[in-house]
């Protein structure tokens, strides 16, 4: 009979050192296992929802005023998709961008019938009353976008931005006690708007405009009108009332070569825009 080579006490521990290993190995390895699994299941799930992914591409661009882009996009989904709501107040927004207003407001009340708590629609559309000079309507629907728990802080913004405005349109058309009224209301309403969204050229434009346009005892302050328009175009580039509000700060503060220059950008970027025609 042959004698064991470990007596019984070593094997022991080799068994339990075995085990050891193959526990360590485990522990090793299944993290990359899950993350290789986890990698796997995003991309089925972006594979299985190519629409979705389309539109948010959409409403970067958006942001950025990349207006003709973002139409090819939303044009595409709506190809396959026709009754994709977002898609569809995506389109409205454009031509709503491009003045084109009766076509806009159509397919919005198209949407809104469809759900009427479409946040973004309910805030073109109310772009769309103030143009009109309907500013209690305009009002409410923007009431209706600050009542629904499902507005994000982006839209949130925009509905106090639009506040803003027509506060502004209110204060100009009012008599002495009115004009104080609304015209106390208005840079509160533009710096909420900043608060809750940065990031969004248009709030910039919107404090921008009133730093620009107020009356110094009113808070107007052209440095200041200056470096939010700035901020503006630092964020969409190519957003002519943005150019034209910053070409105008820069004719106030008497640098004539930047105003020359922004208002050239803005007239290329959009002729037509109400700021650009200001400044010929």
């Amino acid at each position: 009979m042959r004698k064991a080579i470990y007596s019984k006490t070593v094997r022991k521990y080799l068994v339990i050192l075995l085990a050891l290993g193959w526990v360590i190995t485990l522990i090793y390895f299944l993290p990359s296992l899950n993350k290789g699994r986890s990698k796997k299941t995003e991309c089925i799930i972006k594979v299985a929802q190519p629409e979705g992914a389309l539109i948010n591409d959409a409403f970067i661009l958006l942001k950025c005023r990349q207006n003709y882009a973002a139409l090819a996009i939303f044009d595409k989904v709506l190809a396959s998709e026709p009754e994709n709501l977002d898609a569809l107040w995506g389109r409205a927004e454009i031509l709503r961008r491009t003045r084109d207003f009766k076509t806009s407001e159509q397919l919005l009340n198209g949407v809104l019938k469809k759900n009427p708590g479409h946040i973004s629609s309910l805030i073109s559309l109310s772009y769309i009353r103030y143009k009109d000079d309907k500013l209690d309507e305009a009002q409410q629907l923007l009431n209706l976008v600050l009542k629904n728990k499902c507005s994000d802080r982006e839209n949130e913004a925009l509905a106090y931005m639009m506040l803003g405005t027509i506060n502004s349109r209110r204060s100009a058309k009012s008599w002495v006690f009115n004009k104080i009224r609304y015209g106390t209301r208005i840079k509160s309403f533009f710096l909420k708007a900043g608060e809750l969204a940065p990031g969004l050229s248009e709030v910039h434009l919107g404090l921008g405009t009133f730093y620009l346009l107020a009356p110094a005892i009113a808070g107007g302050d052209t440095s200041k009108a200056v470096e939010e328009l700035e901020l503006a175009v630092k964020i969409a580039p190519t957003f002519a009332t943005a150019n034209a509000r910053l070409a105008q700060g820069y004719r106030k503060k008497g640098d004539l070569e930047k105003y020359n220059f922004y208002r050239q950008r803005a007239k290329e970027f959009d002729p037509g825009d109400e700021a650009v025609k200001e400044n010929e």
